[in-house]
């Protein structure tokens, strides 16, 4: 029996329940997105609304399973033609390795030769091992690598090393410092033994020798 056909289209804004259902499925989803709900119906709504994202629906007979949200911001910010980012690609878990994925990113592909690009990208999560691998194995290479940090952390973190760099130059002035004193430590040769007086003996008076002296005669007395 044929398996049902793939079919992709691009969602309009009548199609914001339907994305929000496939969008909690892919929160709940090992390695994929883990943040709340909360908000992101309205900012959908506004992206759509306003054409700053795209999105592309998938359905397999007249069920959506899956979709890619795409963004046409370039991947550096002086970089060349902006093509189409898939900045989010999710096929519910029973539909998978169904054609569904390969189907979304072909819809992605002709969007990217229409705008002229010369490269599609995709966004993968740094624990999504499986997401990474397909990617790796559809030909995308790693571009970019992009790190967050929350403001609060990054300010504990400043903090410690100093604001506005001054930490940094007292650190600096402290490590010269002792790399000098260290150098003058070793450079510097060690005293030499000193050479012991001379002293009378208690019974006649008479000074003993330095070493190295050749005695005279005793004085007389």
């Amino acid at each position: 029996m044929p398996k049902p056909a793939v079919l992709v289209r691009e969602a309009a804004l009548s199609d914001v329940d339907t994305l929000m259902r496939l969008y909690a499925s892919a929160r709940f989803d090992s390695g994929q997105l883990r943040a709340s709900t909360d908000g992101v119906r309205a900012r959908l709504q506004r992206a759509l609304a306003e054409g700053t994202v795209r999105v592309l629906i998938a359905s397999v007979a007249g069920e959506p399973v899956g979709y890619a949200l795409l963004t046409s911001t370039p991947l550096l910010p002086l970089g060349g033609c902006a093509g189409p980012s898939v900045e989010h690609l999710h096929v519910v878990p029973e539909q998978r390795r169904r054609g569904v994925g390969r189907a979304l990113l072909r819809r992605a592909l002709l969007l990217a030769e229409a705008q002229g690009a010369e490269q599609l990208a995709c966004t993968a999560l740094p624990g999504d091992r499986d997401y990474t691998r397909y990617l790796a194995r559809l030909g995308f290479a790693p571009v970019v690598v992009r790190r967050a940090a929350p403001l609060t952390l990054l300010r504990r973190r400043l903090a410690v090393d100093g604001t506005d760099g001054r930490g940094d130059r007292r650190s600096g002035v402290v490590a010269r410092r002792r790399s000098l004193r260290a150098r003058l430590a070793r450079d510097t040769p060690p005293p030499a033994p000193r050479t012991p007086l001379t002293r009378s003996t208690p019974s006649t008076g008479t000074p003993l020798p330095i070493p190295g002296e050749v005695p005279g005669p005793a004085p007389v007395a």
